[in-house]
């Protein structure tokens, strides 16, 4: 089973914020820390239905807090590699029609039996499994959330606890179940730094996010034809990213769309695809053209070229991301397009960009960062120049002890269809 979570630097962190533990609610958290996604964690979902909560220490026991209608698909998603690795498990109901109360004091909830039982039915090795979860938790349930975490807190010896949060409700959560000795810190861009530096199964995870999603750009840009719309080629994009398991978040030709509204024939275009694959992200971008480029296009995509050489010597743990930024910048106006704009340094994987995000300020503001070894960067180089047309460059790497690894495969020509 897939343990996303960096516990080395987990601790690392916690320690260096005097944390006794960390608590969860967002999805991309509670995701990251349990290795479970929830089945009601949309765009659209429920806020405060899933938890999942972290110790310091290692001998107290990790959880995660769910829905009981949720129990049994625990079993189905564990065959599949995608079930949670926590020894513990809260879930919760309703309330009781009459208050018992656990041994730690908090109230039980409804017990919970699921669906019907067909008689004399033959059940399969999967269903056997749903009964059993059921037979064992179904009569664990907390009334709701709140009070299933403060269960977990209490069995991790935490009740008292300095908790890392990443959403500033907790606090009353908790006080809302009588949970008034735990210090929540409200402090979301601390998981954001800790998953900065990726496990080992978030870096494979990772590989073939990026694989489906530079595949998926390239059937879109091979589509292109004279005449083309945006969404047409949109959507072709999104299809690719399905049928390999994939789902897409967008693909971009600028933020205004073609200057045109369609593709032209000889128009340089550049193409940025962002998707997602088991909720991992692939960013990828290239140069793509309807007919034989111009020679100014090879020229200018030449200059991108010079860039990318210049991060491959940059790519390397101690660089920070402000210095690999300005020495591509300077490659690619060297090498001869005067007026292009330093690069975008950025981390990919759970989020889009998974640096740290000051709140009010422009998307992509961040912090500067050092390269440190299973870090996961893009190197974003997009250019337009209204009136003559786009270029881009973008791939993802790995950060490794001496250098780096690419994660993306395609190749760095123009895209020729």
């Amino acid at each position: 089973m897939d343990v996303l979570l960096n516990k080395e630097r987990a601790a690392e962190l916690m320690e260096r914020e005097n944390l006794d533990g960390l608590v969860a609610q967002l999805p991309v958290n509670s995701y990251y820390l349990s290795s479970y996604w929830g089945l009601f964690n949309t765009p659209t979902g429920y806020d405060g239905a899933y938890f999942a909560l972290y110790p310091r220490d290692p001998q107290a026991p990790a959880a995660l807090i769910l829905p009981a209608l949720e129990i049994r698909r625990l079993e189905t998603e564990g065959d599949k590699g995608l079930g949670t690795w926590m020894e513990s498990v809260y879930a919760y109901s309703g309330p009781r029609d009459e208050e018992q109360r656990f041994a730690d004091g908090t109230p039980r909830g409804a017990d919970y039996a699921g669906w019907m039982t067909a008689e004399l039915a033959e059940f399969t090795p999967l269903e056997v499994r749903w009964r059993s979860i059921i037979e064992r938790l179904g009569g664990q349930m907390s009334p709701n959330a709140f009070f299933a975490l403060s269960r977990a807190l209490k069995a991790a010896g935490l009740e008292g606890g300095r908790l890392g949060v990443d959403d500033a409700r907790t606090a009353g959560w908790l006080r809302e179940a009588g949970l008034n000795t735990s210090e929540c810190v409200y402090n979301p861009n601390l998981f954001n730094e800790i998953r900065l530096v990726k496990s080992a199964d978030e870096i494979e995870i990772l590989r073939q996010a990026a694989h489906v999603n530079e595949m998926a750009l390239l059937v879109a840009a091979e589509s292109m034809q004279d005449g083309s719309t945006w969404d047409e080629l949109e959507n072709m994009y999104m299809m690719s990213m399905a049928q390999q398991g994939g789902r897409g978040v967008y693909l971009m030709c600028g933020v205004g769309e073609l200057p045109a509204t369609h593709v032209r024939q000889g128009e340089p275009v550049f193409f940025d695809a962002l998707g997602q694959y088991r909720h991992y992200h692939g960013d990828f971008g290239r140069c793509a053209v309807v007919g034989e480029p111009s020679r100014e296009q090879r020229k200018r995509h030449a200059h991108l070229l010079a860039g990318w050489e210049t991060a491959r010597e940059y790519l390397r743990p101690g660089v920070r991301y402000s210095d690999l930024s300005a020495a591509v910048g300077d490659a690619v106006r060297k090498a001869g397009l005067k007026n292009f704009r330093d690069p975008v340094v950025h981390s990919v994987g759970l989020e889009h960009t998974d640096d740290p995000k000051p709140f009010g300020v422009q998307p992509q503001t961040k912090p500067d960062q050092v390269l440190r070894p299973d870090m996961v960067v893009n190197v974003d180089m997009p250019h337009t120049e209204m009136g003559w047309g786009s270029l881009h460059m973008e791939d993802t790497v790995r950060i490794t002890t001496y250098g780096h690894e690419r994660l993306s495969k395609a190749g760095f020509e123009i895209r020729i269809s």
